[in-house]
């Protein structure tokens, strides 16, 4: 809130008719009932602004400090116009004109209109009236002119005076003005409060010095990354004293050059960037702005732990991972420890076996766990495509490129885990730009010339046999030593028909849960799924669930409907020689067949000839 403080005790009803044409909520307008000087410059405050006249204002002038001082000013119509009072009150000749320093009478001028005879007389201040009035006794005059001050001590002492009276365009000029400077120090104290705010509140370290390298500006975040006593002055002195280190940096910056450079200061390595300030195109100054190197890349992290919320997580768990066979066990012992460690992993499996299952188990119990976990399959874009999504793109990079570029997949999974699935579908040429992505750990987008650094753990899966890939020339072989690390074949469902029962029961709830529907599936239907190959792994066995809950009759599901569900079974959902695999299929015998059920072989017989 600025103060307005009219220190004229006088023409108070003018003065509200005009403050009444310049409300502002932010400006409070007092009026004074007696001037008090010592209380006026008991009230210097930046906030304040005072309107005075006469030997008030000079006085007021000279000694505040931080309050504004805005003159009501006498004009010649003010003084000619108390002259012709004097004339007409006490037929006065010869007048003494007793008026502050700062108001200029044009003597001869004034003299010639109105036929009179004028003395000059400067008043210095408030403690000089005394004086100056008692001067006056010993002079030929008529009478005396002056401001209230003056008039109240002519007027106890006998003497003829009149009190100039300043008119209605005075008074609006001085509020108009105290007005105007109030709205200037809003303003400008607007501006200077977002300056503080963007100020402080840049993580950044922002120094400001003049030509000759003397501290201007600075914001508190300087003391934290400097690494500077929080005591220290750093205003009015120079920045090579405080900072040896940025001496070359100044000397640089006002030869007119942005500098952009990496230095070491305090034994921690800063980003430092400098803009030269101009006006009319002479360089003032430069501003510097200091980026702690470590911060940058912990900044840089939280920006791709945000892009997590986008999807980028691991779901699943080891936990999620159903079975009991020794074979299922066999592989999550082995996955668990791949988890601890820090290498490359290839998994190995048929269609629909698990393999992006296990790869967020393993990112879920790594060291990565909190950092992006990315996935991509390779077979699913066109080789273009496929690069951009991987390596990210500047804006027009190429015909379509999206305004302002891309992120690719490797920046988004920094830190965290990329799983590169169906990896035997990668294009040669990518292959070779991933392979050099592994060996240097940094990637270049598409149309840029910068490189970026990465830390990532690639996880990669292929349902073929990447060494036979390798021998056909489809596949590098500097890439698979790359890849192949650490392994982990997945085993197909056929090879461990013990987990059917297990599994069949949790999709079944995760059905009946959505549907709102309850079914039992018989022993009967559990031996039909058993006999069958399984060519779509758990994959297929979701789908045949999903379908068999459908197809139930009265909550419950037969053995002659999980039968009928085979025997229309489209042919591609069948082994065959089209899955390029070559694959031996396994019997389980009566005995394993009737202790995966949990029955004696003669019941588990009796259940077979029923069917």
């Amino acid at each position: 809130m600025i103060r307005i403080i009219y220190a004229v005790p006088e023409n108070h009803e003018t003065v509200h008719k005009i403050v009444q044409t310049k409300v502002n909520k932010d400006v409070f307008f007092d009026l004074v009932e007696k001037v008090d000087i010592p209380a006026l410059l008991a009230s210097d405050f930046e906030n304040n602004i005072i309107i005075a006249r006469g030997i008030s204002y000079t006085t007021l002038s000279k000694k505040l400090k931080y309050a504004r001082a805005i003159e009501l000013a006498m004009t010649g119509y003010d003084i000619m116009r108390g002259i012709e009072e004097c004339k007409e009150t006490y037929k006065a000749k010869k007048i003494a004109v007793m008026l502050s320093e700062s108001i200029v009478v044009e003597k001869e001028f004034i003299e010639k209109m109105l036929n009179v005879e004028l003395a000059v007389v400067v008043v210095r201040d408030h403690a000089h009236v005394s004086e100056v009035v008692n001067t006056a006794k010993g002079m030929e005059i008529d009478a005396i002119l002056g401001g209230l001050t003056v008039y109240r001590q002519a007027t106890q002492e006998g003497i003829n005076c009149v009190k100039i009276n300043v008119g209605y365009e005075s008074h609006k000029i001085a509020i108009y003005e105290a007005f105007s400077v109030a709205n200037a120090i809003i303003e400008e104290r607007k501006k200077g409060e977002l300056f503080r705010i963007i100020l402080e509140n840049t993580n950044d370290c922002i120094l400001a010095v003049d030509s000759i390298g003397v501290i201007t500006a600075y914001n508190e975040a300087v003391f934290k990354i400097l690494n500077v006593p929080s005591k220290t002055v750093l205003i009015g002195n120079n920045i090579f004293s405080v900072f040896p280190e940025l001496n070359e940096v100044h000397l640089m910056s006002i030869e007119d050059k942005e500098v952009n450079i990496l230095k070491s200061i305090n034994n921690k390595m800063m980003v430092i960037n400098t803009k030269p300030i101009k006006v009319n195109q002479k360089i003032l100054g430069t501003v510097l702005l200091i980026q702690n190197v470590d911060r940058l890349q912990k900044n840089e992290i939280e920006i791709r732990q945000k892009l997590s919320k986008k999807g980028l997580l691991a779901k699943y768990d080891f936990e999620d991972i159903i079975g009991n066979s020794d074979q299922i066990k066999k592989t999550i012992t082995i996955a668990q420890k791949y988890a601890t460690a820090n290498a490359n992993v290839l998994i190995i499996g048929e269609t629909g076996t698990g393999k992006e299952l296990f790869a967020q188990s393993i990112h879920k119990r790594s060291r990565r766990k909190n950092q992006p976990f990315v996935a991509i399959n390779c077979a699913a874009l066109p080789e273009q495509l496929l690069e951009s999504e991987l390596f990210g793109y500047v804006e027009g990079a190429f015909t379509g490129a999206t305004k302002g570029g891309k992120i690719g997949l490797f920046e988004m999974a920094h830190r965290g885990t990329l799983f590169l699935d169906e990896i035997a579908e990668l294009p040669l040429g990518l292959q070779a730009k991933l392979l050099r992505v592994l060996q240097e750990q940094e990637i270049r987008k598409l149309g840029d010339d910068k490189i970026i650094p990465i830390d990532v753990r690639i996880i990669a899966a292929s349902n073929v046999d990447l060494q036979q890939k390798v021998e056909n020339n489809k596949f590098r072989q500097d890439l698979l030593y790359r890849l192949d690390i650490l392994r982990l074949n997945i085993p197909p469902l056929r090879s461990r028909k013990g987990d059917i029962r297990e599994i069949t029961k949790f999709f079944l709830a995760e059905f009946e849960d959505n549907d709102h529907l309850r079914v039992d599936m018989t022993d009967e239907a559990i031996i039909e799924l058993v006999k069958h190959d399984w060519p779509g792994n758990i994959r297929e066995l979701r789908n045949i669930c999903e379908r068999l809950l459908v197809l139930s009759i009265n909550g419950q599901i037969t053995g002659l409907e999980v039968k009928e569900i085979f025997q229309i079974l489209p042919e591609y959902v069948r082994i065959s020689e089209s899955t390029g695999e070559n694959v031996k299929k396994k019997k389980m015998t009566q005995k394993e067949t009737a202790e995966m059920l949990g029955i004696s072989r003669t019941t588990l017989w009796r259940k077979s000839k029923q069917n």
